[in-house]
């Protein structure tokens, strides 16, 4: 249907070996809003994973877990004063957010946001001025769950991965 389609991988759901792929739409920044997709070996569409909690997914991450759930990545504005960083007292923000979500139910089971743990000062970017503009400080990439179910994410313009505590939420260590 004309969409783009992104971050194709062959992984496995409820035992199957699947097929999945992130649909939507998006931006020339590398940021979109859809959702994930899962199908069977007959390409037959079994699964179609979206973010919750009034959230689109981003087409850089979906990746399935042997529990039947899924991570996924997620670009989400808010506002903040960010004159101290030389941008608007009221300026907009794009943060980077992980959700753990149920395929079968929908249910988010997680969901972690990058302002609650990482600083604007932290990025490599600089916010503009200009009124319509986001300051993308984060950039999420991608998301992996270790062992014990902890947590890595990977942010572009901060130059770090993260290491986030699934029981806390807290960043447990940052590399970069």
């Amino acid at each position: 249907d004309g969409e783009p389609i992104t971050d194709v991988k062959v992984q496995r759901y409820r035992g199957e070996q699947v097929l999945t792929w992130w649909e939507g739409a998006a931006s020339m920044l590398g940021v979109g809003r859809g959702q994930g997709v899962i199908v069977d070996s007959s390409y037959r569409r079994i699964a179609t994973i979206r973010a919750g909690n009034g959230l689109s997914a981003d087409l850089h991450e979906v990746l399935l877990t042997p529990r039947g759930t899924a991570w996924v990545t997620i670009y989400s504005r808010s506002r903040r004063d960010l004159r101290p960083l030389g941008g608007l007292a009221d300026g907009q923000v794009t943060e980077g957010v992980v959700q753990e979500i149920d395929v079968a139910t929908g249910r988010v089971l997680f969901e972690w946001h990058s302002l609650d743990e990482i600083d604007p000062s932290e990025s490599e970017q600089k916010p503009t001025k200009e009124e319509d503009e986001s300051f993308d400080y984060f950039h999420i990439n991608s998301v992996e769950e270790l062992p014990g179910g902890d947590i890595l994410v990977s942010a572009r313009h901060t130059s770090a991965v993260y290491r986030v505590s699934r029981s806390t939420g807290r960043v447990v260590w940052r590399l970069g």
